[in-house]
C-alpha cells in the first residue's frame, strides 16, 4: 500500500519547499502556502495528492489549502483528477505546461511594448521623459525581436530529448 502521508519532516526537504516558496511569492506575487503546495507537488511520490493530504503534509490549514489549490487550478499550472474507490478529488503538477505558462508571460511582456510606443510619442522631445521611456522601448523591442528564437530552440531542443 502507497504511503499517502508522506511529511516534509527531512529538513533539506522542507528547506527547498520553504524557497520554492518565496520565490514563487517574489516573483510571481504567489501566496507562501500557493507555492509550497506546488514545490510539494513537483516532488512528491507519487505524484498525487488529496487536499487532506497537502494539509498533512505541509502543516497547513486544510480552508488555506483549498483556497490556494483553486489558485494554482486557475494558473493552470495543477490539474484536479478523480480516482474510482477515491472519494476525495487528487492534484498533480502539470509539468508539461511550464514551457507554455512561460511563454504566456514572455508574450505579455512584449505586449508592453506598445504601450510604451505610445507613451514615447507623447513625451517625445520632453528630455528625461522621453529618455526614460526609450530605454525601456528598446529592451521590449530587443525581447520581442528575441523570444520567437528563444522558443523555437526550446522546441527543437525538447524534441531532440523526447
Amino acid at each position: 500500500m502507497v504511503d499517502y502521508t508522506q511529511r516534509t519532516d527531512r529538513p533539506a526537504m522542507s528547506e527547498w519547499i520553504e524557497q520554492m516558496a518565496a520565490y514563487f511569492e517574489s516573483t510571481e506575487g504567489m501566496p507562501l502556502i500557493a507555492g509550497r503546495i506546488l514545490a510539494f507537488l513537483l516532488i512528491c511520490d507519487p505524484p498525487e495528492r488529496t487536499a487532506a493530504e497537502l494539509s498533512h503534509a505541509l502543516s497547513a490549514s486544510t480552508g488555506s489549502v483549498s483556497t490556494n489549490v483553486r489558485f494554482l487550478l486557475r494558473l493552470g499550472i495543477i490539474s484536479k483528477t478523480t480516482r474510482q474507490g477515491r472519494e476525495a478529488a487528487l492534484y498533480r503538477v502539470e509539468e508539461h505546461r511550464w514551457p507554455e505558462l512561460v511563454s504566456a508571460r514572455m508574450h505579455r511582456m512584449v505586449e508592453l511594448e506598445s504601450l510604451i510606443d505610445s507613451g514615447l510619442r507623447m513625451f517625445s522631445g520632453q528630455g528625461e521623459r522621453a529618455r526614460r521611456l526609450r530605454t525601456v522601448h528598446e529592451f521590449y523591442q530587443w525581447l520581442s525581436k528575441e523570444i520567437p528564437e528563444l522558443w523555437r530552440r526550446w522546441e527543437r531542443d525538447s524534441r531532440r530529448r523526447s
